[in-house]
């Protein structure tokens, strides 16, 4: 109950801001706020439970007959702030279209626990030497961490969580789904696993790294097998200041996917002047802008 308080006070603060900002010098306030669920569900590959913080559009009525487009967010314990933040904006500009957010994470979970819960559910392979490395980095107990769980995370959100969406809300086929660094490394697993699960993919800083660069020789055998891909757009970002070490993959990944289906929208950017978690402002800013441009 702790962190949906603080979670209400922060959204219920962005409000205040926009509101004071918005209204500064003229007598209207504009309301922004949305409808926010919350809701748990536990999953029948791994037996996590995970929550799903869902955000409406202001205009959501269940009574009506039109629907919405759907984009998950993973890393949801702080995503869901930002992207409540950015997309209130960008609607209040009439920006964007209506669309329906859904931010994925492990059930209220601290940050060590967030963290192992995470590097086990992003990453495809299971490699013991960067288990230890990474529970040193982040000082955490020999052992603590355990990578190679995205495939059954992956059945996860395609068995479980889209079809509760699915049926608790009014959505249509078009799904999105975003992710920032080792989640947008998942996200790019998804892409070449399961290609027609979403429609729209947003990988941002995504560790390609991972395993040798794994993800590029998977995009190498995926590209020869698959002359056509089902996906309406795809976003692929980073920081300048990142170094090659991740821009290099990104930039590769990216123009492979241009050279082979030139008709599909693929957008990459690199951010002058952000870092590694500086840019996901600008990267959320601008995956929604990409995938949910308002048509006047």
């Amino acid at each position: 109950m702790k962190q949906i308080r603080l979670k209400t006070s922060l959204l219920t603060s962005a409000y205040l801001i926009l509101t004071v900002t918005l209204s500064h010098g003229q007598n209207t306030v504009f309301p922004v706020l949305r409808d926010m669920k919350e809701h748990i569900i536990t999953s029948s590959f791994n037996s996590k439970k995970y929550q799903l913080d869902v955000l409406l559009p202001k205009n959501y009525q269940r009574t009506d007959t039109f629907r919405y487009p759907v984009l998950y967010v993973l890393d949801g314990k702080y995503s869901f702030t930002s992207f409540y933040s950015i997309a209130s904006l960008l609607d209040l500009g009439k920006e964007i279209s209506d669309f329906i957010i859904v931010a994925i994470d492990g059930e209220h979970l601290p940050d060590p626990d967030w963290m192992v819960n995470r590097f086990n559910d992003f990453t495809p392979t299971h490699i013991p030497q960067a288990d230890s490395t990474w529970s040193a980095m982040f000082q955490l107990p020999y052992g603590a961490l355990t990578s190679g769980g995205a495939l059954s995370f992956l059945n996860t959100i395609q068995s479980d969580i889209i079809p509760f969406i699915d049926k608790q809300y009014k959505t249509t086929a078009s799904r999105g789904l975003f992710g920032h660094s080792l989640g947008g490394l998942f996200v790019g697993y998804c892409l070449l696993t399961r290609p027609g699960l979403f429609q729209q993919y947003s990988m941002n800083s995504p560790s390609f790294w991972w395993n040798n660069n794994e993800m590029l020789t998977l995009e190498t055998a995926f590209v020869k097998q698959h002359p056509t891909l089902s996906a309406t757009n795809i976003f692929i970002s980073a920081g300048a200041l990142e170094g090659p070490a991740m821009i290099s993959p990104v930039t590769e990944f990216a123009n492979t996917l241009k050279a082979h289906y030139a008709g599909l929208p693929i957008t990459s950017q690199i951010f002058e002047s952000e870092t590694h978690l500086s840019v996901v402002p600008a990267a959320s800013s601008r995956t929604l802008k990409t995938f949910y441009i308002h048509s006047f």
